[in-house]
């Protein structure tokens, strides 16, 4: 009985917010509100809740409540060398060529630490190595597109002004501009993609669900054979698909 009540609630919020009743961005009634308004206990009204945080139609925060969600919507990020990404912004839609890009990054959190096995292969270097790790997170048109946590060889940054990405005369600059500033061309970048389900933390930072589908990217750059950089890019599936540009080479020579 209690099944088909949980559903019946659901499927009427859910009718509410689809025509507008309950606009992106507010609060949901309390899970008290609801069961008094339906006439079912407090169990019945936080099961209907749960089953519309599922359906990605609201998220809980922590201590403040249940609020709507923007409705979901699939935009192309351009993966490819951009005027944007040389920059370290976002390329997406139809503005890959505009310079007026709607993106911005948060000041990264960087901390000194050594290199833990999968870093240390995808960098070559030695496990225990130092690295500057840096968390940030890219936003477009002010809702999260991107988070992101990189790895950089302290033996290569370490002494320079760009030992942190968030500070110095370089400070907010693409991974590209800050090591040519110290006379490291990166000449080549490998990117790995993986389809999976957003943990606690990246749900948290992107404003998604718990569970929700993600693209993991494993990028590394490069100055031809070493490599300067690594990061692990977290992009939400249901408001990004990627497309990848590749010019055509034959026998070594671009043909594009």
């Amino acid at each position: 009985m209690e099944v088909a009540a949980y559903r019946a609630v659901a499927a009427d919020l859910r009718r509410r917010i689809e025509q507008g009743e309950f606009v992106p961005g507010e609060p949901l009634p309390s899970r008290a509100d609801i069961a008094r308004r339906y006439g079912v206990g407090s169990n019945v009204a936080a099961a209907a809740v749960r089953s519309l945080e599922t359906d990605g139609l609201v998220k809980g925060r922590a201590g403040v409540g249940v609020f709507v969600r923007e409705p979901s919507s699939s935009t192309t990020m351009a993966r490819a060398w951009t005027h944007q990404r040389l920059q370290g912004r976002l390329a997406v839609g139809g503005e890959r060529d505009s310079s007026d890009d709607r993106s911005v990054r948060s000041t990264p959190h960087s901390r000194t630490e050594p290199a833990g096995e999968d870093v240390a292969r995808r960098l070559g270097i030695a496990p225990a190595d130092l690295v500057v790790r840096s968390e940030y997170l890219l936003a477009r048109d002010g809702r999260p597109a991107m988070f992101c946590v990189s790895w950089e060889p302290l033996s290569i940054t370490g002494g320079t002004p760009v030992a942190l990405p968030g500070a110095g005369p370089m400070a907010g600059q693409s991974v590209i501009a800050r090591m040519s500033s110290i006379g490291l061309d990166i000449t080549r970048s490998t990117e790995t993609v993986t389809a999976r389900l957003a943990t606690r933390e990246e749900a948290d930072a992107l404003d998604v669900v718990q569970g929700a589908p993600v693209a993991a990217i494993e990028r590394t750059y490069y100055a031809d054979a070493r490599a300067l950089e690594t990061a692990d890019l977290v992009i939400p599936g249901e408001r990004f698909r990627l497309a990848y540009e590749i010019p055509a080479v034959s026998d070594g020579v671009d043909i594009a």
